[in-house]
């Protein structure tokens, strides 16, 4: 990316912060602040401010700093209690502040594509969270400044037509289509050292073949590789895309309905020069592209032809936008030759559609499963030499290994990726493999031992450090989780390079953000004799955070 690009992206921020962001939240200020403080607010508001914040008698209303510092100052008062302001929008009130900064000291290094493209969305997310006409007006003109910055970014590119769809190969993954796609990091992290699940593949195609349209479901205990399945189906194939990750924040629907809306419009080449305005707002938009899909692209399953969307971890959604809708605003009923193929946990999530989805349940496939969890660990064995010497220690042949390691993990591919680097690595040098953990939870519950969570000398500050991360469900940087917890970055970096492997490392601007890897350890963390041992309340972790949230850690530079 050139100097003048990121130079461009500066100046389309700064024009959003001062031309959409602060007018449109201008009226939504003033209503909160009348209701706090009566007409006469504005002497309030002048308390925390300084003279250069003012003109006159009242506020310099197109200065960012100011409208959004108000929003700090007098959170607690005027704004927590708004109808859909909560944690969530106070630290996108901050991340602002930071985006405003950086422009005014003209760091036009910062401003790449997606640190561009995330400081819009953030301005979008705030005035569409005020609940107010005007701002919701603005937010549609950074939704038009957002689709700008989309397409200088290659979304999705397929060699062949898109999702022509061969009906008479036993399994699509055969196909090998070069696909760039938005989850393309985690695609690649997820199929690392893939093996087998061709009976899931064969299934799918099965249904695809069979069936006109549907809901195709996936179905299965945490850890036993549905995302793997679901991420190598998609890398295979090149189909439309969405992952829910609730760790790293992304598992809203309006999140879901601009990633897919926009991957049709562009695979399918529709007649729109950005994201319809009404796109994220419910399922409206996303059924009338499908419909206008098929009309135009001639999908249906009769001429081998087929549109396939994939989504991933259907449990992770947060529905409290949408709750009286379907999940994800997904339509009731679809048009011939169109599928989703999805996979979820074993609960029951709000899913109404015309015909019954077709569910595959993964843990009714032991053999199968036990059998391509053998293929792995073998494939592993074959890779690294310390495990091959851990194996030969203990005078094991190879296949008693694999028997016995596969009867510890259960069938749980989650529990190999932790416990085979684990061996390799010496964690592991004193025990026998009948000594190893028994299951995924139990293996959590180990390595908490190892780290010394029951130590009540040591754990205070490592409990405190890992409950941010996990509480926080986004990326962030170190240097915020040193922030939240009240400790030096320094001591942060020893406890993260303790829990790396429970981790996931993204890369935003040069800076590099954290979360937490896969829900099963959220889920761990959240056990309540888990929580109880570690001497610990959420509650306080979320009070700590919202505190530090309050202090206005960007401040004005």
């Amino acid at each position: 990316m050139t100097q003048g690009d990121r130079k461009r992206n500066k100046e389309w921020v700064d024009q959003a912060l001062e031309e959409d962001l602060v007018p449109g939240l201008k009226f939504f200020i003033q209503r909160q602040m009348k209701q706090a403080y009566g007409k006469n607010w504005l002497q309030d508001a002048r308390l925390g401010l300084q003279d250069y914040h003012l003109e006159g008698d009242d506020l310099k209303w197109r200065d960012p700093q100011v409208v959004l510092k108000l929003i700090i100052d007098h959170w607690n008062n005027a704004f927590r209690d708004a109808a859909k302001f909560g944690h969530f929008e106070r630290s996108l009130v901050s991340e602002l502040l930071q985006v405003r900064n950086e422009v005014k000291h003209n760091q036009i290094e910062k401003f790449d594509d997606d640190y561009t493209f995330r400081a819009l969305d953030s301005m979008a997310r705030l005035l569409a969270a005020t609940d107010d006409k005007s701002a919701k007006k603005a937010a549609q003109t950074i939704e038009q400044q957002k689709a700008k910055v989309r397409q200088g970014q290659a979304t999705v590119e397929v060699e062949d037509k898109p999702e022509s769809g061969v009906t008479n190969q036993s399994t699509p993954v055969t196909q090998k289509p070069e696909v760039r796609h938005s989850f393309q990091s985690l695609i690649e992290e997820k199929t690392a050292g893939f093996i087998g699940r061709e009976f899931v593949f064969q299934a799918i195609e099965e249904f695809l073949t069979s069936q006109p349209s549907g809901y195709f479901i996936i179905q299965g205990e945490p850890g036993i590789g549905k995302s793997a399945i679901l991420a190598k189906y998609v890398q295979q194939t090149g189909c439309v895309a969405h992952f829910n990750v609730r760790s790293q924040g992304i598992n809203r629907a309006d999140q879901f309905l601009e990633n897919v809306c926009t991957q049709l419009i562009a695979r399918y080449n529709l007649p729109y020069s950005s994201l319809p305005p009404d796109a994220k707002r419910d399922g409206k938009v996303f059924s009338q592209l499908l419909a206008e899909i098929v009309k135009a692209q001639g999908v249906a399953p009769k001429k081998g032809k087929r549109l396939v969307i994939a989504v991933d971890a259907l449990d992770e959604v947060d529905q409290t936008d949408h709750s009286g809708a379907n999940l994800l605003y997904l339509p009731t009923s679809l048009d011939k030759g169109v599928y989703l193929v999805m996979t979820q946990r074993p609960v029951t999530l709000t899913l109404t559609v015309n015909t019954p989805p077709h569910r595959f349940n993964l843990m009714q496939y032991q053999t199968q499963s036990l059998e391509d969890i053998h293929r792995y660990i073998r494939s592993e064995i074959n890779k690294s030499s310390p495990l091959q010497a851990w194996i030969d220690e203990r005078g094991l042949t190879v296949g008693e290994f694999v028997t016995q390691l596969a009867n510890k993990s259960e069938n749980n591919f989650m529990y190999l990726r932790y416990v085979l680097p684990d061996i390799a690595d010496g964690k592991y040098r004193n025990l026998s493999i009948e000594s190893l953990p028994q299951g995924l939870q139990d293996y959590y519950e180990d390595h908490w031992r190892r780290m010394g969570m029951f130590d009540k000398e040591s754990k205070r500050t490592k409990i405190k450090i890992v409950y941010v991360l996990a509480e926080l469900r986004e990326p962030v940087s170190r240097e915020l989780i040193a922030e939240f917890a009240g400790e030096d970055a320094f001591t942060v970096q020893e406890v993260l390079d303790e829990w790396q492997q429970f981790l996931h490392r993204d890369k935003f601007n040069g800076e590099t953000r954290y979360s937490i890897y896969h829900s099963s350890f959220c889920d761990f963390l959240s056990r309540k004799d888990i929580v109880q041992a570690a001497g610990v309340t959420l509650q306080d972790i979320n009070a700590r955070i919202s505190d530090k949230l309050m202090q206005g850690m960007f401040g004005d530079e």
